[in-house]
Parts: C-alpha cells; structure tokens; sequence
C-alpha cells in the first residue's frame, strides 16, 4: 500500500487523483498553496497542508513518510508564461529546491507531470516520446528544463522517477477561468450565457483531448508499476481532433447553437499536436476508455451538477461566484 505525496495537489489534475487514491485506500499527503477543492475531505488517509515547498523542514518530512511524489505544482501556462517568460524561473527554482530534499532520500519515485501539448513544439503526424524536443512557448521551455534537471538528479543520485507528458485534460474540478481548457470553457460559457473567445483557425487548430479520469488512471498506473520506473511516458487519446470538430461535437450533445468569438493566435500557440501512446500501452497495459463524446457528457454532467443548472439551461443568480470557490 503506498503513501503517496502530491505536490500541487489541490488543482484540476492533483484533486481528481486524490479522489481516486482514496478510492484505493491509499495514504495521501498534499501540499499547496492554496485550499480549494479538497478541504472539505475528511478522511483518515488524507492530510492536506497549506504552505509551499520553502517551508524545508515540513517538506522533508513529507517526503519522508511517503513512497510516490507526484509534481504537479505550476503558477504558470502557455498564456501567461508567454506575457512574462520570467514566471518560468519560479517554477524551475521550486523543482531544484525540492530535488535537492529528495535527493537525500532513497527508495522514493518523483513523478512530474510535463506536458506533451507544448514540450514537442509543431509536429506533423502523431509524436512518440522520442521525437524532437522544440517548445516554441516559454511554458514548454519550462517543462523541458524541468524534465532535464529531474534525469540529472536521477543518474547523480539515483532517484527513481516518471515523467508524464499529458496531452489536453479536460473534465470535472477543472477551472473555467484559468485560461485552459477549452471544452471546460464552453460547458461553463453556455450554462451562464457567456459566449466563448476561442483561438486561432477552428480547422487548423488540432489537439489531442483526455478526459480526466483517464490521465489520472494512468498516472497511477505508472506511478505503481516497476516496469515504468526511469522513463517518459505519453499519456493522451491518441486521437486528434481540430476545434471545429470539438465545437459541433458540443453542440450536438447540448443539441443547441454555442456562442463564439474569435480571437488571435498567438505564435506561442503550436497548431496541432497529437500523442503516440502506444509506449504507455506497451509498459503497463494502459489505454484510454472514455471517448470524446462521452467525455464532453460526463463534463456537462458535473457543470450542471456544481451550477445547479435546470433543464432549460437557466443558471442561478450566484451560479458564477459558487463556482469560483469551488474550483481553483
């Protein structure tokens, strides 16, 4: 039974894994900034504590008492990183200093969750793990510059380690106003009556979409599996779809008319990106089950759910601050 650490946990990735590991009964520590979708959890396996990794002596004793740290923590995206390129310096400060704790600590696996949508830069056909590495944003800059400092440390001191590039994960717990994700943002737009700017060409832009629970199942997976250990992992669909297919693939399932406007498309941004998993599938018996469809009706679901949305798609008055504390 493994005790795991997260690190950034309270966000749309860390909260979901949470909730399936204490599915599983594992023991779970969090660490973050921020408290938002997991402090209502009460529950004997889970301990959540509100601070950041500079805080050394509480982070060392994190570590210690864990087996599988998973690094999600980032105050950073495409958007904005590409507005102030220098917010990546944070980022890879924290990473340095946390690998610095670790690295007096053995038998622990670090896993980081990287980003196949903007690590390999503009590809043509589906990319495996070994394609050429050229971020074109200061986000996927930082990503890279993470996954490099974590091999470093790993052949120097013998950290064991997974590194996660995940394509677009879009469902339950993610935040509307983080300025990601894009089948999110339409869900919530349409339920309060908001139109949607949406970026760049709608046929020209194709991208790799996973609902969450997926992500979060292979995350697990190769986060507990030996077989994993020391290497980098695709976890997407496989499937690329462009941003017209997404819009009428909405549209039929709220069988209504989205509202959308368009809007630059900044160089940062690449044009399509679409992940080889067959790497994943090989390892650790791992393939995504949810399908586009139904992955865009179990994200309406739980917009609905969370705004109290009727049937005539009327949200309520307080619909749109409810759901900012909710979420991140």
């Amino acid at each position: 039974m493994y005790k795991y650490l997260l690190i950034g946990g309270n966000g749309f990735i860390g909260t979901n894994i949470i909730y399936k590991l204490l599915e599983k009964k594992r023991d779970i520590f969090c660490i973050d900034l921020y408290d938002s979708n997991t402090k209502k959890i009460s529950n004997k396996h889970f301990n959540s504590f509100i601070n950041d990794l500079s805080n050394t002596e509480l982070v060392k004793e994190l570590v210690d008492a864990s087996d599988i740290i998973i690094y999600l923590a980032s105050v950073s995206n495409v958007r904005n990183s590409s507005n102030d390129s220098l917010i990546e310096l944070g980022n890879i400060e924290n990473f340095i200093n946390f690998l610095e704790i670790v690295k007096e600590y053995k038998n622990k696996k670090v896993v980081l969750a990287s980003s196949g949508g903007a690590i390999y830069g503009e590809t043509k056909d589906p990319v495996n793990e070994n394609h050429t590495l050229m971020p074109i944003s200061p986000y996927g800059i930082g990503k890279l510059s993470m996954e490099n400092f974590l091999r470093y440390y790993s052949l120097k001191y013998g950290i064991n380690y997974v590194i996660c590039r995940y394509s677009n994960p879009y469902g339950q717990y993610q935040n509307p106003f983080s300025g990601v994700g894009v089948i999110n943002k339409l869900l919530y737009n349409y339920h309060t009556g908001n139109e949607t700017k949406i970026i760049g060409t709608p046929d020209g832009s194709v991208r790799d979409y996973i609902y969450i629970s997926d992500l979060v199942d292979a995350t697990i997976k190769v986060s507990e599996s030996k077989f994993a250990d020391n290497n980098v992992f695709n976890i997407g669909s496989g499937v690329g779809y462009s941003l017209t297919h997404i819009l009428n693939e909405i549209e039929s399932v709220l069988d209504d008319t989205l509202r959308i406007k368009k809007g630059d498309f900044g160089m940062e941004n690449v044009s399509k990106i679409v992940l080889d998993i067959s790497k994943i599938n090989k390892k650790v018996e791992w393939s995504p089950k949810i399908s586009l469809r139904d992955g865009i009706i179990l994200n309406n679901e739980w917009i609905k759910f969370y705004l109290n949305v009727e049937e005539n798609n009327m949200a309520s008055p307080k619909v749109g601050n409810y759901f900012k504390q909710k979420i991140d």
